[in-house]
């Protein structure tokens, strides 16, 4: 055989060899997803045919499954099959022999169900004739139970609201738990601004200083900064990698507010002691005494909320105006060296003139 031919001729086999195992693979995999595809026809169709004979209203056979709607079992009449609503109303008054499953929506039993009750993110109200002999599962609502409802089975229910202290009340629990929650802001807002009393008492009295002829400004200022570190932050998060410069931005909006707030807590100190005391007060003093009669307006219901609301945006704009209490403000980075100017070059004049004193000879030979 010619040298030069058999390379060629191992190359095609090993050319037809490569390509009949894709081939061979890919005919396989065309049979298992034929299979399959198969498989699940006959799945979905199966599906079918047991819902539309679920769904078929027949005989003693009623399947009720109400979106939206209400489904409603009469006293003296008799559902022969589940019951499943979702965003709907159901209301028991007759029997129901099979289960009844409720999804966000409202269901009030004073009938007999035979089977299971399933609850989820939905109010349920048994009455005193209500008769359950499954068992009975609420999730994420409320379950309000006469003391002579039947239940023969187990009774599971979890309520969220349950989770979170003082909202068992109603909205007496509510507003009990909005209290404690400002008391904890106010104990934290308190350690915050007397380790900022003792940091910079100089910067809160230049703040205060300038607060009395740029409060305008500053409500502008912090509505602005307000906005920008809402808008930045929720980009920020947005992003996924941004979340830990979203924290940030949040916590240095934080302090900036709170240097802000103990300069308004020293400005209102201050007045009164002026006033009331006919003294000065110590900076921490001062920033005591605002801050007492901050607590107290910032408790009151509804209006305590808008006075803590506005002060906030008034500290943020004015520590912002401020520098942060910076003596140089924005628009000075320090005590400005006036620049020296060159010396000034004199006019140039006619080039000077050789002039010979009086009474000099001439050189002799």
């Amino acid at each position: 055989m010619n040298p030069r031919v058999l390379p060629r001729v191992v190359a095609a086999v090993v050319a037809a060899a490569l390509l009949a195992v894709p081939a061979s693979l890919v005919e396989a995999q065309s049979r298992r997803r034929e299979a399959a595809e198969a498989a699940a026809a006959a799945s979905a169709k199966e599906i079918v045919r047991e819902v539309r004979e679920r769904l078929v209203h027949g005989g003693h056979r009623s399947s009720n499954v109400s979106i939206t709607d209400m489904a409603h079992v009469p006293e003296g009449q008799v559902h022969d099959d589940d019951i499943v609503a979702i965003f709907g109303k159901v209301k028991i008054e007759g029997e129901v022999t099979g289960d009844v499953v409720v999804i966000m929506g409202h269901l009030e039993i004073s009938g007999t169900v035979r089977g299971d009750v399933v609850g989820i993110m939905s109010p349920m109200r048994l009455g005193d004739t209500a008769d359950l002999e499954g068992d009975l599962v609420s999730i994420g609502g409320p379950l309000h139970r006469a003391s002579d409802a039947h239940i023969a089975g187990e009774v599971v229910s979890l309520n969220f609201r349950d989770a979170i202290p003082f909202l068992r009340g109603g909205l007496a629990g509510f507003w009990r738990f909005i209290f404690l929650f400002k008391l904890i802001s106010l104990a934290l807002l308190f350690l915050a601004i007397l380790l900022i009393t003792a940091l910079v008492p100089r910067r809160l009295s230049v703040i205060a200083a300038a607060f009395p002829d740029r409060w305008g400004m500053a409500i502008l200022a912090g509505i602005l900064a307000y906005c920008v570190t809402i808008v930045l932050g929720f980009i920020l998060i947005c992003t996924l990698i941004g979340i830990p410069l979203a924290i940030g931005l949040i916590c240095a909006a934080k302090v900036v507010k709170w240097i802000g707030l103990a300069a308004l807590f020293y400005l209102i100190g201050h007045t009164l002691g002026r006033n009331l005391f006919q003294r000065d007060l110590s900076h921490v003093a001062a920033v005591l005494g605002g801050f007492a009669i901050y607590a107290v307006i910032s408790l009151v219901p509804i209006f305590g909320s808008v006075f803590s609301a506005v002060m906030g945006v008034l500290a943020l704009g004015i520590s912002i105006l401020t520098r942060f209490g910076s003596e140089e403000g924005w628009g000075k980075s320090g005590t400005p060296v006036p620049p020296v100017a060159p010396p000034t070059a004199r006019p140039a004049g006619p080039p000077p003139v050789y002039t010979p004193a009086p009474g000099a000879g001439s050189l002799s030979s």
